[in-house]
């Protein structure tokens, strides 16, 4: 087909994972692609990746630009956190930018955007299949596609992949649930491809995200609820979901002729799920206590209405309905978790930890001046993070902690954490010890099993491109720019850069 850009997206396929399975046999597809394509790994948002990672693809610029990380993040001005849409972003998707230079342009399930209304040329669907999805149900433009798409290919079966399983039966279920799925986008984009020429289409497959959340402990026989038993009943959900990607890989693959430029990104990895920011804010409280006495009550207090919070958060929404009446009279006579202290924890998801900085002239009550006492503060706390151990298996518990400002610029700093927290994820954290503040323990109860790696992988043929695998990391930002100049439109004002390794010889 005369199509001259084909973006497919392996949302969280992990790179590992697919080089040691194509090594193996298992993803013929793959493989080829690592003998024969411009291949590498990619570089996500440090820090805040696992829910900024789509976003800045999407947009071409950081998370202090565009704003997003966490589906849920604090409101600046105030120590609430609310949903995030995507329509908040605060920076334009690139293929907007390629729609009004008059390229014709299909967006079919990339995640964690939103429906763009001005679309010149091209066709959007939003949240057919995805994981998480932002909307209560597809959304198309132009909208008069919708009601074709559900006719042909179906409604989503599985909506929202999170979920409590147990049983062989159950996880049979959910592969073969996500297989269909697979099948039914692959039948959905190859019909969208044979449809007309197409200066560029992006797909993304959200399967692999799924079941690396939900099957990981299946998979991983080294994880804490590995059940044999389960194992052998159903198999590896992860291998045969992979292999369905990789089937559809080729099928989409060959559909397109040899001057058409094909990427494949494989967005982030995935592993198992040990983490500690379940109990981040309460050692943040602890050690606020141990170095600032007379704000313990402070402290605890915050903490407390922090953990409510959180609770609150995870509640049906018909138990919220019930008890909204109850909690907007405690906001209203100054009940405001967090207030009273000089740092808490705010969202990012759980591979990092995220705190903030009661940081006076930002914070409605804020407790630390900024310049040099906010500086000694993160510095106090940094190092009061950094004698924490996890007690089972005696290492540090905390393998860095980042000063966002250290690694971000942008207008909307303001969104952001202060200093992320990255964890050693090398094994279970259930008891953490520090001298300053004992043992801190709990019980990461989530139904998921597997979480996010920062690194993903990207792949690229079409005409001119060799064989060869490039050393440093490619950024996630970089895939706009760089399909942008193939289609030759000029992406300006974005954080990312061509890739030239694909022009050399190509044009």
């Amino acid at each position: 087909m005369a199509t001259k850009v084909l973006f497919l997206g392996l949302d969280a396929a992990d790179p590992d994972l697919l080089e040691q399975w194509a090594g193996e046999g298992h993803l013929p597809t793959i493989r080829r692609l690592l003998e024969t394509s411009l291949s590498g790994r990619t570089e996500n948002p440090p820090g805040l990746y696992v829910g900024a990672v789509w976003p800045s693809f999407s947009t071409s610029v950081s998370p202090a630009r565009h704003t997003r990380y966490c589906y849920t993040q604090i409101v600046p001005g105030n120590y609430d956190s609310k949903f995030f849409p995507p329509s908040d972003l605060k920076s334009p998707f690139f293929w907007a930018t390629l729609s009004q230079a008059g390229k014709r342009v299909a967006v079919i399930d990339v995640p964690k955007v939103s429906i763009e209304r001005q679309f010149l040329n091209g066709i959007q669907i939003a949240d057919w299949g995805t994981h998480d999805p932002e909307y209560t149900e597809m959304q198309t433009w132009p909208t008069s596609i919708k009601e074709g798409i559900a006719r042909d290919f179906g409604i989503d079966p599985i909506h929202n992949c999170n979920g409590f399983r147990q049983t062989a039966t159950e996880y049979v279920e959910f592969r073969d649930e996500l297989l269909d799925r697979i099948a039914r986008r692959t039948k959905l984009v190859r019909t969208i491809l044979d449809q007309e020429p197409w200066d560029a289409v992006f797909a993304v497959f959200s399967e692999s995200h799924c079941v690396g959340h939900q099957c990981w402990h299946v998979h991983d026989e080294t994880h804490p609820r590995h059940d044999r038993n389960v194992r052998s009943d159903c198999g590896d959900p992860m291998l045969e979901v992979y292999r369905g990607l990789d089937a559809a890989l080729a099928e989409l693959l060959d559909a397109v002729d040899g001057n058409t430029l094909c990427v494949v990104l494989a967005s982030h990895g995935m592993g198992p799920h040990y983490d500690a920011s379940y109990l981040l804010d309460t050692i943040l409280s602890k050690f606020e206590s141990s170095r600032y006495p007379a704000a313990r009550g402070e402290a605890s207090r915050g903490a407390a209405t922090g953990a409510l919070k959180a609770v609150w958060s995870r509640l049906p929404e018909t138990l919220k309905k019930r008890w909204a009446p109850a909690r907007r009279a405690a906001k209203s006579v100054g009940i405001t978790p967090n207030a009273g202290r000089r740092y808490f924890q705010i969202p990012n998801n759980d591979v990092f930890g995220g705190v903030r900085i009661n940081l006076k002239g930002r914070e409605p009550r804020g407790k630390v001046e900024p310049g040099p006492d906010f500086a000694r503060i993160c510095d106090a706390l940094t190092e009061d993070l950094q004698t924490l151990v996890n007690q089972e298996t005696g290492r540090p518990l905390v393998k860095a902690v980042l000063r966002t400002a250290d690694v971000y610029t942008g207008p909307h700093m303001d969104y952001l954490p202060d200093l992320m927290v990255e964890w050693d994820r090398s094994a279970p954290i259930r008891k953490v010890y520090s001298p300053k503040i004992g043992i801190v323990e709990g019980s990461y109860t989530g139904c998921r099993t597997g979480d996010h790696k920062p690194q993903g992988a990207f792949f690229a043929t079409g005409p001119g491109i060799h064989h060869h695998r490039l050393g440093p990391s490619t950024s996630v930002m970089d895939f706009g720019p760089s399909v942008a100049k193939w289609l030759g439109v000029p992406l300006r004002d974005v954080d990312g850069i061509p890739i030239e390794r694909l022009f050399e010889a190509a044009h």
